[in-house]
């Protein structure tokens, strides 16, 4: 700086003195209201495809009063879209069909002043044609469906529908029996519930179900145990999933034995859900639990038309007794596949989904919590101790060999899917009738035909 501008006059020191007193008075006013004018950059970022366009969320900033939203690709003009507080959503709109985009999210306060930018997501625009490719490789996987007694298929790739066939006698309106594939939505209804305080993951279901605390096994159970089967529970023999209607299956969760310690078998059993349903309906007050699904999941992602068979004493199966379309169906697995968030809302937790998908579960690795998982099993499986249906037994080290490692499944009797292969960036549905379960089929003959990788035959 130069010599001369440090020799202030009187007049100039004195109007520098009063510029410095009200600074510092600005900036005690400002430390009154804990605004110090940083802003935090925007946490919790995704983004969801939409047609030439991203729905994007995040976590509201403290002091925001407006977000900036911006995607960029490569080799294009970088897109922005403002939103004002307090909304912390919104669709950027004039994107690029089939195009990979990054998303950055800052805050802006009521002075103008910036935030860095979050950490970037990214996201594919959809695609709505298919290549001659991908049709015959659809073509390919539904044909194969259809042999073996199949009601339908549908293949949505980056959260739009890009094939659907219905066959052998099925509708596209009608709703399909998803058997034990019903099992994948107490993994939402666990989040949910958590989220609303009623109960943790972590949380031991003797704390609840006080008739389980004299159980050396069934008194040391945590919620994550329970639903990821390896709580020690072993069936009831008095259940009988057929005669549901006439059954009570609170009471027969309640007098479910528990053979093996937690975490020391995995055992498919259909009680656990019901132990868990009555879990919540004693920790919300008798709240019904396809209620709260419908309230807290189904509704926001506009799911609609299921229907739940019930019990002697009108609670629902949770084990198995939904039955949807299979575009509601496929709508869930989208959300899944998001993480847990629809369009510009967060349905779920992150973080929580996460662990349903990929929960490491050392009784079972081919399962997580409520969802079959094809990561290798690493001789997880003792058949000598765990019980295990046939369609989730290791075949060469993989529930589904010939398939993704990193695909995710919802399964049931009749070999009913849903199918998440987060890879290729496709949800997978398929019906058939029930009476097939006993009839050859292959989740890797049919997922290699439909990514177009099959070998023949």
């Amino acid at each position: 700086m130069p010599a001369r501008l440090l020799a202030a006059t009187p007049r100039l020191s004195l109007h520098l003195a009063l510029l410095t007193t009200l600074a510092v008075s600005a900036c005690s006013s400002s430390g009154d209201d804990g605004y110090d004018g940083r802003l935090d950059a925007p946490a919790g970022v995704y983004a969801n495809p939409a047609i030439t366009a991203t729905d994007t969320g995040w976590t509201a900033v403290e002091n925001a009063a407006r977000y900036i939203v911006t995607a960029r690709a490569s080799g294009q003009a970088d897109v922005s879209t403002s939103v004002t507080a307090p909304a912390t959503g919104v669709r950027v709109s004039g994107l690029q069909a089939d195009t990979d985009y990054s998303l950055t999210v800052q805050a802006v306060d009521a002075d103008g002043d910036v935030s860095e930018s979050s950490s970037a997501v990214t996201v594919h625009t959809p695609r709505l044609i298919n290549t001659a490719a991908e049709r015959d490789a659809y073509n390919a996987a539904a044909d194969y469906s259809d042999t073996i007694g199949g009601h339908a298929v549908v293949v949505v790739r980056d959260g739009q529908i890009v094939f659907e066939r219905y066959s052998n006698g099925h509708r596209r309106a009608q709703s399909h029996v998803l058997a034990s594939g019903t099992k994948s939505f107490s993994c939402a209804f666990m989040l949910a519930a958590e989220q609303d305080g009623y109960l943790t993951r972590d949380q031991n279901v003797s704390s609840v179900l006080t008739e389980w605390q004299s159980d050396p096994n069934k008194s040391r159970m945590t919620v994550r145990q329970l639903l990821s089967l390896q709580g020690g529970l072993s069936t009831n023999p008095d259940y009988s999933p057929i005669d549901v209607a006439e059954q009570d299956t609170y009471q027969l969760a309640l007098d479910d034995p528990a053979n093996f310690a937690p975490g020391s078998a995995f055992i498919y059993d259909p009680l656990a859900f019901q132990a868990f349903a009555l879990m919540f309906e004693r920790r919300s007050g008798g709240t019904d639990p396809v209620a709260y699904l419908q309230d807290k999941v189904f509704e926001p992602i506009g799911l609609s038309g299921d229907e739940w068979q019930r019990d002697a004493n009108d609670k629902p199966q949770m084990a198995g007794g939904a039955s949807m379309t299979a575009e509601a169906w496929a709508r869930y697995g989208q959300m899944m596949l998001q993480g847990g968030s629809w369009q510009t809302q967060r349905i779920l937790p992150a973080d929580g989904v996460d662990d349903c998908l990929h929960y490491r579960n050392e009784a079972y690795l081919g399962y997580g919590i409520t969802w079959w998982l094809n990561r290798p099993v690493e001789g997880s499986y003792d058949p000598s101790v765990d019980q295990i249906p046939v369609d989730g037994q290791p075949v060469d080290g993989y529930v589904a060999p010939g398939a993704p490692e990193d695909m995710v499944m919802a399964a049931g009797v009749g070999h009913q899917r849903l199918y998440l292969l987060p890879s290729q960036r496709l949800v997978v549905v398929r019906f058939a009738a029930l009476e097939t379960e006993t009839d050859s089929w292959s989740d890797g003959e049919f997922l290699s035909r439909l990514l177009g990788s099959a070998s023949g035959g």
